[in-house]
């Protein structure tokens, strides 16, 4: 699954290579999530790509396109006579400038509206982002103790709470705050839920670097998918479940993770 971080630098990267390209063209292969007639975007010039949480967001003068990654979503951009690297039956969108072509492969979610509807939108159903400009620690921690019966490692995926938070992340967080995935967030001391919040924004950033500078994430992570792993803190034994009811995988020190 695409994180918060992982859509923010294919924000940074489309900026850096679609930068001014006029629509002279567009293809998209599932019209559920399209509310505007396609050919309202022609002429448009490309202004800004952004992130909200694991969305990507391009805006073209008024008009937006909301992609969704998901775990096999991929976006590359080509010249614009240049063959495709993959199978065209993996393409879900493309969008066709005057030199540059913008194609999203594998995306579940492609969605196509005016700007400010889908922006609004999101935004009221996303909470803070740890990415953003506009970030908002006090409301992420007053969005978490609204939920205080959900244990933290559910809340955490919660993208209504925190916007941007994946299984990488929930995982690296819990190890990072020595809080163990089951307790719930009414158990938790306001010191705990600060430290969690303010962890999730140094992970994401740092997250986010080495996505930018095209590096690898594995030195980043020190209990994520560390099967039959010992903890870098105590030594001991890293455990593996699949937490419930989200049956997502789940890495806990049983010894750091209080």
């Amino acid at each position: 699954m695409v994180e918060g971080p992982t859509a923010k630098a294919y924000a940074i990267k489309i900026n850096r290579e679609f930068n001014g390209e006029v629509v002279k063209d567009v293809l998209v292969k599932s019209f559920r999530r399209i509310h505007i007639p396609i050919g309202e975007l022609l002429g448009k010039r490309f202004v800004n790509a952004d992130s909200l949480g694991k969305n990507i967001l391009l805006l073209f003068n008024g008009l937006a396109i909301r992609i969704h990654l998901m775990i096999y979503g991929t976006i590359h951009i080509y010249s614009v006579n240049e063959s495709l690297l993959k199978p065209e039956r993996l393409v879900r969108l493309i969008v066709k400038g005057c030199g540059k072509k913008l194609v999203v492969y594998n995306a579940p979610i492609v969605e196509i509206d005016k700007a400010e509807n889908l922006t609004s939108r999101l935004k009221s159903e996303l909470g803070p982002d740890p990415l953003s400009n506009n970030w908002d620690r006090e409301k992420a921690i007053e969005n978490l103790l609204k939920f205080k019966n959900e244990k933290i490692g559910v809340a955490l995926l919660n993208q209504s709470i925190i916007a941007g938070v994946g299984n990488i992340l929930r995982n690296e967080i819990l190890f990072r705050a020595g809080i163990n995935p089951e307790r719930t967030i009414q158990s938790l001391k306001i010191t705990e839920i600060e430290k969690i919040v303010d962890i999730c924004e140094l992970l994401s950033k740092e997250f986010l670097k080495m996505k930018i500078e095209e590096k690898r994430i594995g030195s980043l992570l020190l209990i994520y998918n560390k099967y039959n792993g010992n903890c870098k803190i105590c030594g001991g034994k890293i455990k593996f479940y699949m937490q419930k009811p989200i049956n997502r995988k789940t890495f806990v020190c049983t010894n750091c993770q209080k």
